[in-house]
Order: C-alpha cells, then structure tokens, then sequence
C-alpha cells in the first residue's frame, strides 16, 4: 500500500512531518539518480517560466523515487532537497561551515530575490548553525534545535520594513538553496 506524497506551499500552513520527511527523501533519492539534472536546474533563475517547466519535467522524470505515489508539491521544497542532498553528496560535512563562512576576499553573489538575499546573509553570518542544521533529520525535534540559533541571525538580515512569514520546512529549504549557491560559487561542488 503506497501513502501520497503531499506536500503543502511554503507559506503559512505547516505540511505535516511525513509529507516534509518524503519531500527531503524524494530529493536525495532524485540525486543519487544523477546530479546533472538537479545542477541544471539549481543554476536557473527560479524566476522564470523555463525553470518551473524543468523543475516539473524533474520530479516528474523522477516517478521511480515515489513508487505509487501521487506528488504534490510547491518547488521550493523540491528544490531545498535537492539543493542539501547536492551539497551532503558532494560537500564533506566538517568542511560545510568554512565554505559558507563570510568571505570578504570572494565576489558576492547577487541575490535574485528579497528572500533569497535574506537567506544568503543568514548563510554567511551563521555558517556552523547553517550546516548543523544539515545535519539534522526534517520534521524532527533536532531540527527544531537546530533552527534556535538561526532565528536571530535571520532577524538581521531581513532588509527594513520586510516581513517574511516562513515554516520550518520553507526556511530550511531557502537556506539549503542559499547554501548551495554559496559553495557552488566557491568551488565547493562538482561541476
């Protein structure tokens, strides 16, 4: 018997911790499939058409890691497992930090949206907490623990006036894909 895989948008409501952990589990399954696809993707603007046609064709080219199951998802939460499954297949996890830390010395990365631009300044201003949370199981009390100090960091980096209302799942997906972008750009990654 096969359960749907649901996973709610990456907004106000909070999918439920089955749908979150199945989300994270068909990403990394998506990856150890092949990493072209998933970098290809991961290195489009997420903004444009092209990028949601190919972030459709994925999971769907990608049924295999759902056997019998019906996906439902909202991109972010597809790209965020992609994003971490790259960086934890590719990135030695006591070499994470130092690769997301602050470098003054490396170009800055332009960022292509208010959330995006938050989330890499959480990123670089919390490389250890960034990559603790990695280490973490989504949907998990650890995760939970593991988001604690984030929080202020992210507080900082909001730019005046801006609100952002994000679950745990959502945030952990803007800052693995921030993340991503991060090391990619410094080498981090196979290309």
């Amino acid at each position: 018997m096969s359960l749907p895989l649901l996973v709610a948008a990456a907004s106000l409501t909070q999918p439920n911790a089955l749908a979150t952990q199945a989300m994270h589990n068909f990403g990394a399954c998506v990856v150890r499939e092949g990493t072209a696809g998933p970098r290809e993707l991961l290195a489009m603007d997420f903004g444009t058409k092209e990028y949601q046609r190919k972030l459709r064709s994925l999971a769907k080219g990608h049924g295999r890691c759902a056997p019998g199951s019906t996906i439902g998802f909202e991109g972010i939460l597809f790209s965020g497992a992609l994003a971490e499954a790259l960086i934890e297949r590719e990135v030695p996890s006591d070499s994470l930090a130092p690769r997301l830390a602050y470098d003054p010395a490396r170009a800055p990365l332009a960022a292509r949206s208010a959330a995006e631009e938050m989330a890499l300044c959480t990123v670089l201003q919390a490389p250890k907490a960034t990559a603790a949370l990695f280490e973490t199981q989504p949907a998990t009390a650890a995760e939970t623990e593991a988001m604690r100090p984030i929080g202020p960091v992210l507080t900082e980096c909001l730019k005046k006036d801006m609100k952002v209302e994000l679950n745990k799942p959502g945030l952990r997906s803007l800052l693995a894909l921030a993340a991503y972008r991060i090391v990619s750009q410094r080498g981090g990654v196979v290309q």
